[in-house]
């Protein structure tokens, strides 16, 4: 059994209301983002084109596990992942069909799969916010290598490392830093007293209320919480000359091989790269839009003033086993 499989131990898979039908005609789509920030999406590209949408959510990488279990005769026409690293897994798996158009090709390579596999719509940076009331300017870290610092003890938080951005993290901690580094890095956070809470919505909040005085998050999180009205702040760690800069992830989906209504499923990954989409990603939840020319949302720092790792996103997925075995090792939690 892959460690991919062993993970839905502890994966929660939930259905919406609309899931619990199959109507013939209708888009499926699976998607482990949160409710409230691809909904909004999706009743849009319902009003555009009056296609109807079956919309099954959970963890991605339940539903990821799903779509290979469900081959050659997926349910599912559209995957939505909240990574990069487990579309481009299930493309290691033969489980995505490629699809390029003229409107998903102004998305930057750097943000897509080279073969059409899958696309990012939209982008989000790993960043620490703080709570302000807890830290003076002087005080907060530069590098997120600075908080395996003893002065940080029983003060962090971070998303459990069963979800996906947090394994896409360290994943690009390997093969920016190497595996013997990353697993170092890792263990002294651990004996630092990070406290790891179920995602990061839970780690925006704890920061907020204060119980934390730094949480490793994306920046998108940052922006939610305060709009709430907590006295937070945010850092774009490792950006000097010399640092290794931040991971920028995407959102991506991907049409689903052997999709039974591929058309429609074409039609949606070309909305999702469409002006009014990647307006939305920006307005609605404060993510970085791909498509060149949607600027990001007042306040948000633009994507191309941020010092990025040196690595493909489409490298991620080659390397989720290592890293999921690396946590394993680390226990982390």
């Amino acid at each position: 059994m892959s460690l991919l499989r062993k993970s839905l131990l502890f994966a929660v898979l939930w259905l919406t209301p609309t899931a619990l039908a199959q109507p013939s005609g209708e888009l499926v789509i699976y998607s482990g983002r949160s409710e409230p920030l691809i909904v909004p999406v999706i009743q849009l590209f319902q009003q555009q084109t009056g296609i109807r949408v079956t919309l099954q959510s959970g963890t991605a990488t339940a539903l990821a596990n799903l779509i290979l279990q469900e081959q050659p005769t997926p349910r599912a026409d559209i995957f939505i992942a909240n990574d990069a690293g487990t579309l481009e897994f299930l493309k290691l798996k033969d489980a995505l069909q490629p699809y390029l158009s003229e409107q998903i090709r102004k998305i930057s390579e750097s943000f897509r799969a080279r073969d059409g596999s899958w696309i990012g719509v939209s982008g989000r940076s790993r960043v620490l916010m703080y709570n302000t009331r807890l830290l003076r300017s002087e005080e907060l870290p530069k590098s997120v290598l600075e908080l395996t610092d003893p002065k940080w003890k029983n003060k962090l938080s971070m998303a459990t490392t069963r979800n996906e951005s947090v394994i896409a993290w360290v994943t690009a901690l390997r093969l920016t830093k190497g595996d013997a580094f990353t697993k170092e890095y890792l263990l002294k956070l651990k004996a630092n007293g990070i406290v790891t809470l179920n995602g990061h919505t839970d780690v925006r909040r704890a920061v907020g209320r204060g119980e934390f005085a730094v949480g490793l998050i994306n920046h998108y999180y940052y922006h939610l919480e305060l709009r709430d009205g907590s006295p937070v702040g945010v850092i774009y760690p490792d950006q000097g000359p010399n640092d290794m800069g931040v991971l920028v992830n995407v959102a991506g989906a991907a049409m689903v091989k052997n999709a039974r209504r591929a058309r429609e499923a074409q039609r949606f990954l070309e909305f999702l790269a469409s002006p009014e989409a990647q307006k939305l990603f920006a307005e609605v939840n404060f993510e970085y839009p791909l498509l060149p020319g949607v600027p990001t949302a007042p306040g948000v720092r633009p994507l191309e003033t941020i010092k990025l790792m040196p690595i493909r996103l489409d490298e991620l997925g080659k390397e989720l086993e290592k890293t999921l075995k690396l946590l394993d090792e680390v226990g982390l939690g």
